[in-house]
């Protein structure tokens, strides 16, 4: 008993001495590198394939595409929307537009990200999802690389997209 209550202790005084060490450090001000609108323009690399009542050996397609996008600052973190065109003709779905969550971690001009979303067009609607790294080179402008994908089961055929991009995006802010 004796132990569990100098545990308890320990503990309670560790975390009041975080709390005072927090509230002595003043908040952060301002926005952070990412915050507001943008828009952008890549380019990638798309292989996919389809399996079942359509077959498609795997395929591979250099496409370009567009973003826009509005992120928010949420305490240290970033969420954001973004809108996307990748026009890979030749895929398995042709070209696809979609609209994404986005959600990061700056670390000064580099912020790694997840998103997740929706791609809309040929075949059906489907999820779409993906990890990326963001960097800020100038005050407006920052370079981005990432990889989605998204998978499709529609009319007895299994479609699977996996694209690879770079880009370069204009901030508003």
């Amino acid at each position: 008993m004796y132990k569990i209550t100098r545990l308890i202790l320990t503990a309670s005084i560790m975390m009041l001495s975080n709390l005072v060490h927090a509230q002595s450090v003043p908040p952060q001000t301002g926005a952070s590198e990412f915050a507001g609108p943008y828009v952008g323009f890549k380019l990638g690399v798309n292989t996919s394939d389809a399996s079942g009542a359509v077959n498609k050996a795997s395929h591979t397609a250099i496409f370009p595409g567009f973003t826009a996008g509005y992120n928010f600052d949420v305490d240290r973190f970033v969420a954001g929307a973004e809108v996307f065109a990748d026009l890979h003709h030749g895929s398995t779905t042709s070209k696809d537009g979609g609209i994404d969550a986005k959600f990061g971690m700056p670390f000064n001009q580099c912020m790694p990200y997840i998103r997740v979303g929706l791609t809309m067009d040929r075949p059906d609607t489907r999820l779409h999802w993906g990890l990326g790294v963001e960097y800020k080179f100038a005050k407006h402008m920052s370079a981005v690389s990432e990889w989605t994908t998204d998978t499709s089961n529609h009319d007895g055929t299994r479609r699977t997209n996996n694209s690879f991009t770079i880009g370069v995006q204009y901030h508003f802010n």
